[in-house]
């Protein structure tokens, strides 16, 4: 699996993770395309350079983004950004990858200023050399075909940072709403080490915060930040592109659980469909025994800290509760893709499975393949087939694509 590593043991900004994949020396991106990723965004109003410098006792490239709004930067709404985004001649996966990190920036200064993220003023980040920083790592991710990001635990720095809301403490209000149940390094010296942006950008691309297991380098690149300070380790980030097996990853999750006894099942049924659609990874029912011995239901959904928020919501929203649990678990997921294939003349989407490795091994086989079943219900019809035939016939597909892969 193609895997990026990314080490911020010195600090994460947008710039600096951006310099980094620079540094990695690929021709599948280089200078010259991040300028062309530039004028897409801002046609003749950027300038680009960058520069070997070390930063301690290791040297990175540092990277320089100039626009006219560099000195004063404006404030726009998410809304702004995603017009000059969506407004750009980019592909749509590089688009909908950097908006998603902008968007998770609303959410977190949203919450930090009891609004909503509609009506955020962004200021730092809403200046177009901040877009050119996200919208240049995502085209790069794009070109050089990462599958796969995970991630150390970035380091925060210490102290406090001036900014269009005055002096903050380090790390800024905006950076621990959106680090908030994922693991970070508080302290190390040096004022601010990680950034908004840079925060954003792990919590959106990261797969798993933990080091990528069996993994062999192919490239490895160091981003430079703009200041050198003397307290603490060199400010730089550093991302190893690579190759990784199929590992037990290992994530968190949190169970949520509500115990209902006065709802009929027609409600059930649609606080059920309302958590999926909220974000849940799983949602499932339990029958109890409640108070007076009354027959009642257990609701159950498992999801990601960032999603805890909405789900809460859909459940007041929906049942006659009074509260909710919440506990944190661990999940072994494994790897999945999705994919097409044609029965007939009808597409059938097929889930794909990749097993984690144990002691070195990764099976495969028609176990990990999971046609979806009314896409097969329609190409048994349309061909004459029983669902058994259809279905072997998108397994066996799906493994003749599998096995034509480079």
């Amino acid at each position: 699996m193609h895997t990026l590593f990314v080490e911020p043991f010195g600090g994460m900004a947008g710039d600096m993770f951006l310099a980094a994949l620079l540094d990695l020396g690929d021709p599948r991106f280089g200078l010259d395309d991040l300028r062309e990723v530039a004028e897409a965004l801002v046609p003749g109003e950027s300038r680009i350079d960058s520069e070997r410098v070390w930063r301690g006792s290791l040297s990175g490239t540092l990277l320089t983004v100039a626009t006219p709004e560099s000195g004063s930067a404006p404030h726009r709404r998410y809304a702004d950004l995603a017009q000059l985004v969506r407004g750009a001649p980019l592909p749509e996966g590089c688009q909908d990858r950097a908006l998603a990190v902008l968007r998770r920036i609303a959410e977190a200064e949203a919450r930090v200023h009891d609004t909503t993220p509609e009506e955020i003023h962004f200021h730092e980040v809403g200046a177009v050399d901040t877009l050119i920083d996200v919208c240049g790592a995502a085209f790069a991710l794009e070109r050089l075909g990462v599958e796969r990001v995970v991630a150390t635990p970035p380091i925060a720095g210490s102290g406090t940072v001036h900014c269009a809301h005055g002096e903050l403490p380090v790390p800024a209000p905006a950076v621990v709403e959106l680090m908030r149940e994922r693991p970070m390094v508080l302290g190390g010296g040096g004022g601010e080490r990680l950034t908004p942006t840079g925060a954003a950008i792990l919590c959106e691309w990261v797969a798993d915060f933990a080091p990528p297991g069996a993994f062999t380098a192919s490239r490895v690149g160091y981003g430079a930040g703009l200041r050198d300070p003397d307290e603490g380790p060199p400010n730089l980030v550093r991302v190893q592109l690579g190759e990784s097996g199929a590992r037990a990853a290992r994530r968190t999750a949190w169970l949520l659980e509500v115990n209902l006894d006065d709802m009929t099942g027609e409600e059930l049924g649609h606080t059920v469909r309302a958590l999926r659609e909220s974000g849940a990874l799983e949602v499932w029912t339990s029958p109890v025994a409640m108070k007076k011995d009354r027959p009642g239901t257990v609701i159950s959904a498992l999801a990601r800290a960032s999603e805890r928020e909405a789900l809460e919501a859909t459940v007041f929203e929906l049942t006659t509760t009074l509260g909710v649990r919440w506990r944190e678990v661990e999940r072994t997921e494994c790897e999945r893709e999705s994919m097409s294939v044609e029965v007939g003349d009808v597409a059938v989407r097929v889930k794909v499975r990749t097993r984690p490795e144990y002691a070195g091994r990764s099976p495969f086989g028609e176990r990990d393949l999971a046609p979806e079943h009314d896409d097969v219900a329609r190409a048994a019809e349309a061909a004459g087939l029983t669902l058994r035939e259809a279905r072997r016939q998108a397994v066996r597909a799906a493994l003749a694509a599998l096995a034509a892969r480079p």
